[in-house]
């Protein structure tokens, strides 16, 4: 599933590696609706939500308790979406689908990705914010 991009954006922000984990058009909205140093404080606090949720569904996946698993992928599905981080939003819907079947197998399946999606997201997160300045224009 390749997220739709800008291709203004795309040309000036992003690299292959971010365009497959990001819509850099709903981080250049974000941009622009809150500006860059409130986008950026939130990214601090994603990149912090992301990794507890994280742990929690592992958790919750060891506990075999599916319906917390559940409500914990649907926060991460709905804070990554936020942030345009596509690939790992849908890897959270997928999960909090499982998560409401009961499908201990299929969230057991998913946490090795889980894992990865969330540390290649926060890098591509970091790269897009770091490419583009920390001041002045933007380039979103």
């Amino acid at each position: 599933m390749k997220p739709h991009v800008e291709p203004d954006v795309a040309r000036s922000l992003g690299t292959p590696a971010d365009t497959s984990l990001l819509d850099l058009a709903v981080l250049s909205r974000l941009d622009d609706d809150l500006g860059r140093e409130s986008v950026l404080e939130l990214m601090d606090l994603f990149r912090t939500e992301s990794e507890r949720r994280r742990h929690r569904i592992e958790a919750a996946v060891t506990a075999r308790d599916a319906s917390a698993a559940c409500h914990e992928a649907h926060a991460l599905k709905g804070s990554a979406l936020t942030f345009g981080a596509c690939l790992l939003g849908a890897l959270a819907f997928k999960m909090e689908q499982a998560g409401r079947c009961g499908d201990l197998d299929g969230l057991t399946s998913d946490l090795p990705d889980l894992a990865r999606l969330t540390v290649e997201t926060q890098a591509a997160l970091s790269r897009v914010f770091s490419e583009s300045g920390d001041h002045g224009d933007p380039g979103l």
